[in-house]
């Protein structure tokens, strides 16, 4: 980036960003105290929900772009929640497939409303171009990384 001033304007934009999501997601009331999810746990349940068969623990972290010994722990929680069950898998065990239960598929519509809800009050403000700009450059960051 030719402009130092720039590249750090980003930055502290981006870190403040998410910072207010994370505090809009700490007060936002929309689940059940029961059903709290972390953002990892939202993360873990939304890329099984996008996949028809289980996933492997391996190919889970690799579609976050997470260390598997953090995802163990994600999954881990997941699991006492009753959201998703982990299995060996009958080809070779030791592998182990995670899926979602039940409780889990239901889990991944509130997901999707929360995020809704979350954001639908920031993109009220963007005109229809706006949100199209917006894409095509987070898809440029998203290409370059």
């Amino acid at each position: 980036m030719e402009n130092k001033c720039e590249e750090k304007a980003i930055y502290e934009m981006l870190r403040a960003i998410r910072r207010k999501l994370n505090s809009r997601l700490k007060i936002e009331e929309f689940f059940d105290c029961e059903d709290v999810l972390t953002f990892g746990e939202q993360q873990v349940i939304m890329v099984l929900s996008e996949n028809s068969q289980p996933m492997t623990m391996k190919d889970i972290a690799k579609e976050l772009g997470i260390s598997p010994s953090t995802l163990t722990g994600i999954v881990d929680r997941l699991v006492e929640k009753g959201i998703v069950n982990r299995e060996p898998d009958n080809q070779d065990r030791r592998k182990l497939q995670v899926f979602l239960t039940e409780k889990g598929k239901n889990m991944v519509k509130k997901v999707t409303d929360f995020r809704t809800r979350v954001l639908e009050p920031v993109l009220k403000n963007l005109s229809h171009e706006e949100i199209s700009l917006l894409i095509k450059i987070i898809q440029k960051i998203n290409e370059a990384l």
